[in-house]
């Protein structure tokens, strides 16, 4: 081999390197992508269509693959900074299953309240801190049953709420200090076992024991945030489950990048041009 030769390859396989790098950085701390397969965001997210996700600043929740192989980095975590804006469009791991857990599965919803506030949806209608919100612009909601017809499964419990009539709720902040009684253990009790472990929390008669401690109060170690789907009347978010963990959250929607049909027929799936590059509001 000739020394040009060597030249060449050398900084062809430098550039290679290089390129590499930089494609691992923008996934690792900038960016990632996602597909939807569920219509809980519908029109504002579709099946089938493919976003990029603005995650700079946030905590690691995901793990990033070498491009062309099923091998991926070695996980590791750190704090983020980034707060995400009310009624932006975020992903974020499910929050009943273990944030590190790659097979726990990725949600997206709309953020509707901040750690601090206090929420109410009235008839359909959402007020944050008693001020009405207004609708997402392409939001669905074809019917809104009525205050008497409650649901078991409504967060945290309580038989009088359901989907549209619900609250007041308040969303923990870090550093609030929360009572602990029976009236209102099934609506802490999930965040002080993920931020103390699943075990650390128990009831004997009258008495709360964290870690084998009687407490009659907790201070919350993190934030945490009210999501909702675009499609209100087929949507499991935060009226169900509950509270998503700062820690927990992923990015933020900022574009659709591809779109596809996923109910074509045929070889090749439709693609849907007209949502190319649309932006998330």
């Amino acid at each position: 081999m000739k020394i040009s030769d060597r030249k060449f390859y050398g900084r062809l396989f430098f550039v290679i390197a290089v390129v590499f790098l930089l494609i691992i950085s923008v996934r690792l701390f900038i960016i990632s992508t996602y597909k939807i397969t569920t219509n809980s965001m519908e029109a504002t997210l579709e099946p089938g269509d493919f976003i990029v996700v603005q995650k700079f600043g946030y905590t690691r929740q995901e793990p990033v693959y070498i491009p062309l192989t099923d091998l991926s980095l070695p996980y590791t975590t750190w704090d983020g900074s980034a707060k995400p804006e009310k009624n932006s469009v975020i992903v974020f791991k499910f929050p009943e299953g273990k944030k590190d857990d790659r097979l726990n599965p990725v949600y997206v919803k709309r953020l509707i309240a901040l750690p601090g506030d206090t929420i109410k949806i009235v008839s359909g209608e959402v007020f944050v801190n008693g001020v009405k919100q207004p609708r997402p612009p392409l939001m669905r909601q074809a019917k809104i049953k009525s205050k008497d017809d409650g649901s078991s499964q409504i967060f945290p419990g309580d038989d009088d709420w359901n989907e549209d009539n619900y609250g007041p709720l308040y969303i923990p902040k870090k550093g609030d200090t929360i009572e602990v009684n029976l009236s209102n253990y099934s609506q802490w009790e999930d965040i002080i076992k993920r931020e103390q472990g699943d075990t650390s929390l128990t009831v004997s008669g009258h008495k709360f024991l964290l870690n084998g401690e009687e407490i009659n109060s907790y201070i919350v170690q993190t934030d945490y945030y009210f999501v909702m789907g675009d499609n209100r009347d087929n949507s499991l978010d935060s009226r169900f489950w509950g509270y998503v963990p700062y820690d927990y959250i992923i990015g933020e929607v900022s574009f659709i990048y591809w779109s596809v049909d996923p109910f074509s027929t045929g070889s090749f799936p439709q693609i849907k041009f007209n949502r190319f590059f649309k932006t998330i509001n």
